[in-house]
């Protein structure tokens, strides 16, 4: 049916529907509810033909954005009383409401709209301004340069350079500033590609400003396929051996599943090296229930359900994760590793948004323990060492609850969460006996066995079982750096025999290397004050010694005089 329209003092009206008594009409250029004008009142408004910019859009020409939302408001076209009785309309509008779409407002604006005009969206008839060399010629040169000249500069110095006259002076005819900026922007300068990747560089277009198509979680469509990264924890803590010390900030290595954004494998511990890479890697493969109760916590398996290595590990090129060691764990288990480009985070996205999703979660919980604020380099910002509370330990029981809720309470847009959707899918993890593969991910170091046993890291150890091994001989010994007390001696054979800690370092039995370099600062700082204390002693005392003697002698003279 041809359209008809209406006007009168300049405003345009759409007739939806004719009755006996009069018709239904709504406004053209600001759609509202439809009203009633009576045979009387439209004989005062003008029959005109339909406006240009009445473009009504086919459904073939609509956007996959569009026909939703025309199926949105179907119900209401379909039902003609929706134009006359406002109660249904309202009534229908509520009803879609009700399906979480949107408001009842909106949904009505849309009706309206498409009801006036056909459309979604108004036609905007947008002539890019005629061509200007100059203009073209000074922000291609000095606005699209890495130097970032402001808008401003680049209109001066086209004027320095082209219309000035011979005694330096600016010629009549030069445009003005307001010319230049309005060229500048209807012309859509500002939304040129060239114009980022020029200022700032291709590495940051990519980054922040390219389009990005598809879902980062469909990369890889099975679960195996680990993206991996690091990041210091905003938050400071304190020594377990000495609680009044503050240990520094930990580090988080985190492997999380690419297709179904489970959290598979995390490290918290003051090492930032290949050491942490590849015990990240083994709290991957272990049982986590297993792991949890190491710490504490009770879980059940559907919490946090993996276990095995990843058949694929994507990451950057940081240099922890291409050590000697990671290379020999992927020849012995056929894991693969994928690089990508430096200073391209949002190539793994997934990983670093579940960084802020981790620290987004336990920070605000712990305000005032030692999280470091956004302010912590402004002037007379707190010092937020001194309210350093929470231990290693404590802080990763934090972290795991944290990472509990990420996997199995979060629920992710198809209404799954991380947890349900790993166990779901059929996974194929490589297969490695945890204990193994814990011994192998530990760093090694060489050390003569003697009747003291073996020295790691300046303390004494001594082999469980001494058989098969001979004093005076060098063995491989592994350590894991956040635990003084898992020292393994590697035998020839390859297996691992555990050694235990001499009487004298059992004080120091449970602690991190890091919090052992604490201990041991602390402990000669207390030896050299006591040392002090020997030494202003023992000079008081000497000089006791001497006047006692002194007048001794003083008296034997006088004796003898």
């Amino acid at each position: 049916m041809t359209p008809r329209f209406i006007e009168r003092a300049g405003s345009i009206y759409r007739v939806l529907k004719e009755m006996d008594a009069g018709c239904w009409v709504i406004s053209y250029s600001d759609p509202a509810a439809p009203i009633f004008l009576s045979d009387e009142n439209i004989e005062r408004f003008q029959r005109i033909p339909a406006p240009d910019t009445f473009q009504p859009q086919e459904l073939n020409e609509m956007t996959p954005a569009q026909r939703n939302r025309l199926a949105l408001i179907q119900p209401l076209l379909d039902n003609p009383a929706c134009v006359t009785d406002k109660t249904v309309r309202t009534g229908v509008a509520a009803d879609i409401s009700a399906g979480g779409a949107t408001t009842v407002r909106r949904i009505l604006q849309m009706y309206y709209r498409f009801l006036a005009t056909g459309r979604f969206t108004s036609v905007r008839n947008r002539s890019l301004a005629p061509s200007n060399s100059i203009f073209d010629w000074a922000i291609r040169t000095y606005y699209y340069s890495a130097k970032q000249f402001s808008l401003r500069t680049t209109y001066e110095i086209m004027l320095l350079e082209k219309f000035t006259d011979g005694e330096g002076g600016v010629r009549k005819d030069a445009p003005t500033w307001s010319q230049f900026r309005h060229y500048f922007y209807r012309r859509r300068f500002h939304k040129d590609p060239q114009k980022t990747i020029s200022r700032e560089g291709l590495t940051a277009y990519q980054r922040n400003y390219r389009p990005a198509f598809g879902s980062a979680a469909q990369w890889r469509s099975e679960p195996g396929s680990f993206q991996m990264d690091a990041t210091p924890a905003d938050i400071y803590l304190v020594s377990r051996y000495d609680r009044d010390t503050v240990a520094g900030r930990p580090y988080i290595y985190m492997a999380v599943d690419t297709a179904t954004q489970l959290i598979a494998g995390i490290y918290v511990g003051f090492s930032c090296d290949e050491t942490a890479v590849m015990a990240c890697l083994a709290q991957a493969a272990e049982d986590k229930v297993e792991y949890c109760r190491g710490h504490g916590i009770e879980i059940s398996a559907e919490q946090w359900p993996n276990s095995g290595l990843p058949r694929e590990i994507i990451t950057d090129k940081g240099r922890e994760f291409f050590g000697p060691r990671m290379e020999e764990l992927c020849r012995c288990y056929g894991v693969e590793v994928q690089t990508l480009p430096p200073f391209r985070p949002d190539r793994k996205g997934i990983v670093e948004k579940s960084f802020d999703l981790l620290q987004g979660r336990y920070k605000p919980l712990l305000r005032g323990k030692g999280v470091i604020e956004e302010d912590t380099q402004e002037r007379w910002a707190v010092d937020y060492r001194t309210q350093a509370t929470l231990d290693l330990e404590e802080f990763t029981q934090v972290i795991i609850y944290a990472v509990l809720y990420l996997n199995s309470g979060r629920r992710l847009p198809d209404g799954k969460t991380p947890a349900q959707k790993w166990m779901e899918a059929s996974t194929h993890l490589l297969e490695a006996p945890s204990h193994e593969l814990y011994r192998k991910t530990l760093p090694r170091i060489s050390g003569k066995l003697t009747r003291k046993g073996v020295r790691v890291n300046r303390l004494w150890y001594y082999p469980s079982d001494m058989e098969n091994l001979t004093l005076g001989d060098t063995y491989t010994l592994a350590y894991d750096p956040s635990d003084t007390a898992a020292v393994f001696l590697v035998l020839p054979d390859g297996s691992h025999r555990p050694c235990l800690l001499q009487g004298g370092g059992e004080t120091y039995k449970g602690i991190s290397l890091s919090e052992l370099d604490h201990a041991r600062k602390e402990e000669r700082e207390v030896r050299r004050a006591g040392q002090a204390r020997e030494d202003a002693a023992s000079m008081a005392s000497i000089q006791a010694i001497r006047q006692v003697v002194r007048e001794a002698s003083q008296g034997h003279n006088q004796a003898g005089g």
